[in-house]
């Protein structure tokens, strides 16, 4: 019991906290340098206008010359060329110009006299093709007769007719090379004649009596198509046949 009564009156009396000592923070050299130059040219870019401005009279509204916008003053530095450096060494006094030709022209003058001397636009033909009121410029639709006055109107173009006769030279320079070469038709002897005619009707006879062994009805495509071939070869062979017999004298060619 008496530990527990027991009272400790050392910590009755708050003490004061001793200051916690920090270490110093680093600063550049160059801080202070660069503050002076962030503040001195912290304004020099601003475009939003003045602080105050001063309102125009209401007598002034949207009247010429009363939106004039002042421009702040801006020292711009322009690099010297080594042309102006030689021409600024080179100037006798500080007052030198430099003489220029310049020509005196008047514009004005010169546009009144062409337009003077203007040709005026001739009206276009134009025509009224709906009840409504819609007009077309026959001209630009291509309903107006525009080359019809030219002198080669309907007429072959001469390149065109340059580009035939080319082709035709060419054809007679073959013909001609083909005829040199070999000539195209020659005599037919009458021995040649008459073997040739005994062998056309030996064909025609073969054929007339294989025609002869076709079915009476012809219900199927094969059976028209051999048919109709038959029949034009023996037609073939009567004209052949009747050339040969009715000439007794002919020239054939061995192509």
């Amino acid at each position: 019991m008496s530990k527990e009564v027991q009272e400790n009156i050392k910590y009755l009396i708050k003490r004061p906290k001793t200051p916690e000592i920090k270490p110093l923070m680093h600063r550049s050299v160059f801080n202070n340098s660069i503050k002076r130059d962030y503040m001195s040219n912290r304004g020099c870019h601003q475009t939003m206008g003045y602080a105050e401005v001063k309102l125009n009279h209401p007598s002034k509204f949207l009247k010429k010359h009363t939106r004039i916008v002042k421009r702040p003053f801006v020292d711009s530095l322009k690099p010297v060329l080594p042309n102006e450096k030689c021409s600024q060494r080179c100037s006798r006094s500080p007052n030198f110009q430099r003489k220029t030709n310049k020509i005196q022209r008047n514009f004005l003058h010169k546009n009144i006299i062409d337009v003077i001397r203007k040709v005026p636009p001739l009206p276009r033909h134009r025509v009224q093709d709906s009840r409504n009121g819609h007009t077309m410029v026959l001209d630009e639709a291509g309903l107006e007769p525009t080359y019809v006055s030219k002198k080669n109107f309907g007429k072959t173009p001469s390149y065109i007719k340059k580009i035939i006769k080319e082709k035709e030279m060419e054809k007679l320079a073959e013909v001609d090379r083909v005829l040199a070469i070999k000539p195209p038709l020659r005599y037919l002897p009458e021995e040649e004649r008459k073997q040739l005619l005994k062998g056309l009707k030996s064909n025609w006879d073969e054929l007339y009596t294989e025609f002869l062994l076709l079915p009476m009805v012809t219900d199927s495509v094969p059976k028209v198509n051999r048919k109709s071939r038959i029949e034009n070869e023996l037609n073939n062979l009567e004209i052949d046949i009747d050339l040969l017999e009715r000439y007794p004298s002919l020239y054939v060619c061995d192509n």
